[in-house]
């Protein structure tokens, strides 16, 4: 997957209110076992999802999720993370989209992932805006593969690995309309000043160069991609590298169908 994606850890649970403690019995108190004071909190989160309150419908939803104070539900789990997000609960919202998207604990549904992160990317969400960016540059599941909006999402991001993003996209999109290999130059090499040996902005550069059709600096610009790449193996398979490095020497720009996740 040559689009550069982030990684973000999400799900962290606290507990919702405050501890309650027992009664004086005659002239002293026994104090609560921890076991008591967890069944008394969960007691009380339950309470006031069920009266509609959005944050205890959220975290009660991440409970059931995870298996944490009860027993493990995706279903019961589902139930109130959509209860809250139609709150418009953001963790809750971003929970929902990040599951979608993911197909880890469910299956893979990227209409539903593109609903809620429509919504949060509404509220300013800069996450949301770059996952619709990978979604509308792969397609699948009802989602409308598509160059133009996948670099509108990008570029509402405006960092320099979405910007490169939306430089790779303008120089290999398969939709000749979407490709600009004039604009996929200019934007690599805006962003190569802040590191001349950046492997995927070097890999950015020799796709637009191709695009444009100078094949030459293409290889040259390549080549310095796959040995900038040697020395940080993390970031991108080097057959990759090569692969294109191959077309180019063989006068052919490069297109590319990104698939949604590896």
């Amino acid at each position: 997957m040559k689009l550069v994606s982030v990684i973000r850890v999400c799900l962290t649970l606290g507990l919702y209110g405050a501890s309650l403690t027992c009664l004086p019995s005659a002239a002293f108190s026994i104090p609560e076992t921890l076991a008591t004071q967890q069944a008394n909190k969960l007691v009380r989160i339950q309470y006031k999802a069920q009266q509609g309150d959005a944050n205890a419908q959220y975290l009660l939803g991440l409970m059931n999720i995870t298996g944490r104070f009860v027993a493990k539900d995706l279903a019961q789990g589902q139930h109130w993370l959509e209860t809250a997000a139609s709150q418009q609960h953001l963790k809750a919202m971003q929970t929902l989209a990040d599951l979608s998207y993911e197909g880890k604990l469910y299956p893979r549904n990227l209409a539903q992932a593109q609903k809620w992160y429509q919504q949060l990317s509404e509220q300013g969400s800069k996450w949301a805006h770059f996952r619709l960016g990978f979604i509308y540059s792969a397609g699948g599941d009802g989602i409308e593969r598509h160059c133009g909006k996948a670099m509108a999402e990008f570029s509402a991001v405006g960092d320099d690995v979405s910007l490169g993003n939306v430089a790779w996209i303008l120089a290999t999109c398969p939709e000749a309309k979407f490709r600009d290999g004039d604009r996929a130059v200019d934007m690599s090499l805006k962003l190569l000043k802040s590191n001349q040996d950046d492997p995927t902005i070097l890999d950015n550069l020799a796709a637009g160069y191709a695009e444009q059709g100078h094949f030459e600096q293409a290889v040259d610009t390549q080549k310095k991609a796959i040995n900038a790449l040697k020395l940080a193996p993390n970031l991108a398979n080097i057959d990759e590298f090569q692969s294109r490095l191959e077309q180019y020497l063989n006068q052919q720009a490069y297109r590319e169908v990104i698939p949604i996740l590896e």
